[in-house]
């Protein structure tokens, strides 16, 4: 029997590790890109919500709802400053960040984030959109609402068409488009819930390092341990949405805490996995289970499901959006996109801890292996990384 070479998945595995960490590196640098743009449009005064809702502003307003917290919201803030310095003579711009502006929530009825609304210079509304949408869209919208705002001159260059920007914005507005077309988008925005995302990526580092500290000797044990991690998010996330809309917060939304006992249990199990942290101090085992036992498994994926509802109810607002505005024999179909959504956002952690080769590696790679200790060290690294990112995220 030909004896297995650890060389050869040596590359393959480390490449996937290098990629994570330049994803995260590389959200990292955008995030401080849009931050900038963020902390302009907030610095900004804004008119009292319920001028715009009385029409005493005298002109047609779009206004911006969203948090700091919020990938999307963050990423939109560019936008809005082109917008107010280029079309103010035909319309305001505005940005409501909900958690310097609480009473915007109820004044406007925002039920999730980022949600844009328009305005007719009476305070009418006009158009409600839950979701992400670029500039080019936000003026052929105002356009197509009979307002002249010489969309011609902002024409995309042929670059432009791959930015994140208005790939995020055809992403959104095909999840109201034909059937097929709806179903895609919401698959491909269940996967870019995670890559986007900081807090969903270091999912992967997690999964991969539990199932390691696990020692599971077989493809199935993983599959069924992965699956139940992944259902632990979900469940979590579910819970996460009916108690934020219940207290009458943004779908999601439960404030700074989650994100502080995400990082707590990111930086421990990181600890852990680099050797900092003994494997029998109490603290980490409960917070996650050592044993291999299914529970502990869902009790890790409801404890970080916890942190990412906030991120994921971000990306999740165009589909969630529709469903809820579809009447009752068409809610069927708003389900099924948002078991999509559900079952890409899933996918890569799922994938990361049933991949033949992860398995492979595991089962032939004992402990005294330094390929082995590198690997648990690199995931905790990761996950280290990811639970400071993810304190100072939610200050």
């Amino acid at each position: 029997m030909n004896r297995y070479q650890p060389k050869n998945i040596t590359p393959v595995f480390f490449a996937g590790l290098i990629f994570l960490c330049l994803a995260f590196l590389g959200h990292l640098s955008s995030r401080a890109d849009a931050g900038s743009a963020y902390d302009q449009i907030t610095a900004k005064s804004v008119p009292d919500s319920t001028e715009i809702i009385s029409g005493r502003l005298n002109q047609p307003v779009l206004i911006t709802a969203g948090i700091e917290t919020c990938p999307p919201c963050r990423l939109i803030a560019s936008s809005l400053l082109e917008l107010q310095k280029d079309y103010a003579h035909i319309f305001q711009t505005h940005y409501y960040d909900l958690h310097r502006h609480a009473e915007a929530t109820e004044n406007f009825d925002i039920r999730m984030v980022p949600t844009l609304i328009f305005y007719d210079r009476s305070g009418q509304e006009l158009f409600r959109y839950e979701g992400y949408l670029s500039k080019t869209h936000i003026l052929k919208k105002w356009s197509d609402l009979g307002y002249e705002v010489g969309t011609g001159r902002s024409s995309l260059r042929p670059g432009e068409y791959f930015s994140l920007d208005y790939i995020l914005s055809n992403l959104s507005l095909a999840v109201r488009g034909a059937p097929l077309s709806a179903m895609l988008a919401a698959f491909i925005w269940g996967i870019l819930s995670v890559l986007l995302s900081p807090c969903h990526l270091a999912g992967i580092p997690l999964i991969i390092g539990y199932i390691n500290r696990q020692k599971i000797e077989s493809t199935s044990r993983a599959t069924v341990l992965s699956l139940l991690f992944a259902a632990g998010i979900l469940l979590s996330i579910l819970m996460v949405g009916i108690l934020s809309s219940a207290a009458g917060r943004i779908m999601g939304d439960l404030g700074a805490l989650p994100y502080y006992l995400v990082s707590l249990v990111f930086v421990l199990f990181g600890l852990n996995l680099t050797g900092a942290v003994p494997m029998n101090w109490n603290l980490v085992d409960k917070l996650v289970p050592r044993d291999g036992r299914k529970r502990g498994a869902v009790f890790l994926g409801l404890v970080i499901g916890v942190g990412l509802g906030p991120c994921t109810f971000v990306f999740i607002a165009p589909i969630l959006g529709l469903t809820l505005t579809l009447s009752a024999a068409e809610q069927a179909f708003g389900i099924l996109l948002l078991g999509i959504f559900a079952l890409a956002h899933c996918m890569l952690l799922v994938l990361a801890g049933i991949s033949p080769r992860f398995i492979n590696f595991f089962l032939r790679w004992n402990d005294l292996s330094l390929s082995s200790s590198v690997l648990r060290k690199i995931c905790g690294i990761l996950l280290i990384s990811g639970g400071i990112y993810l304190f100072f995220y939610s200050t």
